[in-house]
């Protein structure tokens, strides 16, 4: 009878695992997102401190989807959406960092993403 214990707790969980991988995509997903909302929320305002803010914002959210991607097991099978966000949030902040101070652009993650 652990035999079929077994094979039940090895279906259980690579069942868990899958979820954990789709879960963590559906967070890089939204990270990815909420840098591009902040991004275009900085290319929109005039208010320079608002505009810092919003850069950083977004680098945060992007350092947040990165940290995530590098535990992500599955890095070489990223799905469409997720590199059609990356490259959009490329183009968002390559746009930004000329139009602004290049060195806001290229901060350190807080110390909360170092981890």
């Amino acid at each position: 009878m652990n035999g079929r214990r077994d094979i039940e707790l090895q279906r259980t969980q690579a069942r868990l695992r899958e979820q954990q991988e789709a879960l963590r995509s559906q967070l890089v997903a939204t990270e990815l997102d909420l840098a591009i909302t902040f991004c275009q929320v900085a290319a929109t305002t005039k208010d320079a401190a608002r505009y810092e803010r919003n850069i950083a914002n977004a680098l945060e959210a992007f350092y947040a989807a990165v940290y995530f991607l590098n535990c992500n097991h599955l890095k070489s099978t990223l799905d469409l959406e997720i590199k059609e966000k990356l490259l959009r949030l490329d183009f968002l902040l390559e746009s930004l960092e000329r139009a602004s101070d290049p060195a806001l652009l290229h901060a350190e993650p807080s110390c909360a993403l170092r981890q």
